[in-house]
């Protein structure tokens, strides 16, 4: 291994791996994984590896194979090893096979280290995938969240998913077992082109080191550059929706394109869908720039985003909700509303939901909370503004119209999907959510 990269590894090493703590790492038996093991284990030493094999049964003898090789392998080496069977040709049912697998891998590994008292999980992607999966990004129209590449890190539940080979090409891989003597499992499929990935890894990546033969490692720099800027525009939108109640537009017409897209993205999946095309989202900030009030847009996933005076909503199409028909008292924590909608109060929910609207209320105002249906001709005033509920809701869904109003003795506090009261700000969180 050259000498720069080497320095570049256990700078790797000692960053991201605590004294004492133990690692778990995700042992395929590939060349990958076999270097990656005896490098840890080399620096950390055995006390402090463990491995796991995930045997998706999904190609017969020679999976079985894979499994008996890094069973010994660990053997050999006294690490201590779990191996996990799973047919995931059974369990994917309607979801993609590839999904499905990565899905399964990752609650396996979680599993697992938490058994093993592993604090992180160690895989094994190289520059070789990180440019791979630029490629599979950048042909699907991906923007900076996926041209970010790999991550070095990312959180697993309550432990961290460490690559630290992701300065290492494949062929430098090869050429350190072939130093050490190091034996590995060569999966047939991956020859297969008709798979994405291996085509892109078979025919395009040969092309591209024809023009550069640096090109994994110079799309690894611009795959970090991209993501400390995809990273700067998260941590702005963060601020900005943590400074404010709502999404008005006078305020997001203000913004730098990137951060505009990060909150405009943000309040996509919080209304339920996946990453905002860029396309739609050029729609978007035209439509706020423009400050087109009353116009909509539709975006994937059956959501639309529209325009109400100074307002932004996103709201899923022809979600319909039970209305509520009486008054109900309000507590902290969960407040079942009806068969389809509740309020939270004090803790952030967890569960994945399809919209959410938060609000922040005050103290004072919760021995006296309490949601009850909304009436004709009510309004009240956010944002300096009173505005009638009727107005505001008009071309919305009959779920976004059969929301409670939030209220306290003193009056109407919040309706879910707008700003809080003018004069009701305070401290204590609210969410409500909805199926």
């Amino acid at each position: 291994m050259k000498k720069d990269k080497r320095e570049i590894l256990l700078r790797n090493i000692r960053e991201f791996y605590s004294d004492g703590e133990k690692t778990l790492v995700g042992f395929s038996g590939g060349a990958d994984s076999v270097t990656l093991l005896h490098i840890l284990l080399t620096f950390l030493g055995k006390e402090r590896v463990c491995a796991v094999h995930i045997n998706h049964m999904l190609r017969g003898k020679d999976a079985d194979a894979d499994e008996e090789f890094c069973r010994s392998f660990c053997e050999t080496y006294e690490i201590p090893f779990r191996s996990v069977r799973i047919d995931v040709q059974k369990l994917c049912g309607g979801k993609g096979f590839e999904e499905t697998a990565r899905d399964i891998r990752y609650r396996v590994f979680e599993e697992t280290a938490k058994q093993m008292d592993c604090t992180t999980v160690s895989l094994a992607h190289t520059a070789s995938d990180n440019l791979e999966t630029m490629i599979f990004h950048l042909c699907r129209g991906a923007g900076a969240s996926g041209l970010s590449g790999i991550p070095m890190t990312r959180p697993l539940g309550d432990l961290m998913i460490v690559r630290p080979l992701l300065d290492l090409t494949r062929e430098e891989i090869i050429a350190y077992t072939e130093e050490h003597g190091l034996p590995f499992c060569t999966d047939a499929t991956n020859a297969d082109t008709a798979y994405t990935r291996n085509f892109i890894r078979a025919e395009i990546v040969p092309l591209l080191k024809k023009v550069n033969p640096s090109a994994e490692e110079n799309a690894r720099h611009a795959s970090q550059s991209i993501a400390e800027l995809h990273c700067f525009a998260e941590v702005s939108a963060n601020a900005f929706l943590h400074e404010r109640e709502g999404l008005f537009v006078s305020d997001m017409a203000e913004l730098a394109d990137p951060v505009l897209y990060a909150v405009l993205d943000r309040s996509y999946r919080q209304a339920g869908g996946d990453t905002l095309p860029r396309t739609q989202a050029n729609a978007l900030q035209t439509l706020i720039r423009r400050k087109k009030t009353g116009a909509s847009v539709s975006l994937s996933g059956g959501i639309t985003a529209k325009l109400d005076g100074d307002f932004l909503h996103f709201f899923q199409n022809d979600v319909e909700n039970d209305a509520l028909t009486a008054e109900i008292p309000l507590h902290f924590g969960e407040n079942r509303l009806s068969e389809n909608s509740y309020l939270y109060i004090g803790t952030a929910p967890t569960e994945h939901f399809r919209f959410s609207a938060h609000a922040k209320i005050p103290e004072h105002s919760l021995p006296t909370l309490f949601a009850r249906p909304r009436n004709d001709g009510e309004s009240y005033r956010f944002g300096g503004m009173t505005r009638k509920l009727k107005k505001i809701l008009c071309g919305k869904t009959l779920a976004e119209k059969n929301r409670p109003l939030i209220c306290d003795a003193d009056g109407i506090l919040w309706f879910p999907g707008f700003p809080i009261a003018d004069g009701k700000h305070g401290e204590i969180p609210i969410y409500y959510i909805e199926y």
